[in-house]
């Protein structure tokens, strides 16, 4: 079916449009990061909050705490303690497994559904007046924001470790876990550079999904209608 004359025209002021959006500077984007990062942590750790805690997960935070305490006391090593916290933490993350599976769930509201129906902000972003666009003509998707969020925001780290610590042995998780840490750091750190060096600030995730971050307090001129009189 071939597009009317209004179609087209509306197509292409979209493109013009995009055409001339600023891109975010890397110290919005950065701020818009970690502001999204405290919203969504104090938001979690108030739904987390009405999950019962059972008295074995209960038992393994004190001895966490005596742990710390231990070590700030100068009772153990760097390495006694290392190596305690570590199994502690492994307890502790199968014990709280319905928790982290909120929290993704909560990550996943956050950073794909709120934003796919708010124009590709986060809270964070409408605070420092900036969206994620598309480069191209076509309109921003929930599957690209589950990408962008996936590959950018741990999501998927997290859902892979929440999978394995039910089902790997202690010291096959604990492996698997520092690995993937490395692998998720590896990105966040190519990420970041990607943005601060490259012309059109996309990171990493943006280049796969061909999105762009651009200010939202910068008035565009309508360029279809600038030859009017």
């Amino acid at each position: 079916m071939k597009k009317s004359i209004y179609d087209k025209l509306k197509d292409e002021k979209k493109v013009k449009e995009k055409d001339t959006e600023v891109k975010a500077l890397f110290s919005q984007r950065l701020l818009a990061f970690l502001l999204d990062l405290v919203i969504l942590t104090l938001i979690t750790t108030i739904v987390t909050a009405f999950i019962p805690v059972s008295d074995s997960t209960r038992k393994l935070y004190d001895e966490q705490n005596q742990i710390l305490e231990d070590y700030v006391g100068g009772n153990s090593t760097i390495e006694e303690y290392v190596n305690q916290i570590v199994d502690i933490e492994y307890d502790i993350s199968k014990y709280t497994a319905i928790s982290s599976i909120v929290a993704i769930v909560i990550s996943l509201l956050y950073y794909v559904v709120y934003p796919c129906y708010n124009s590709g902000q986060t809270f964070g972003k409408k605070i420092m007046k900036i969206k994620i666009t598309k480069i191209t003509d076509k309109d921003l998707s929930m599957n690209d924001l589950l990408i962008r969020a996936m590959v950018n925001n741990s999501i998927l780290v997290n859902i892979i470790l929440v999978a394995l610590v039910m089902l790997l042995s202690k010291d096959l998780y604990l492996s698997v876990n520092s690995l993937l840490s490395i692998i998720q750091y590896t990105i966040l750190i190519i990420s970041l550079l990607m943005i601060a060096l490259s012309k059109n600030g996309q990171g990493l995730h943006d280049k796969l999904v061909k999105t762009i971050v651009v200010r939202t307090d910068v008035v565009k001129e309508d360029i279809l209608c600038q030859n009017e009189s």
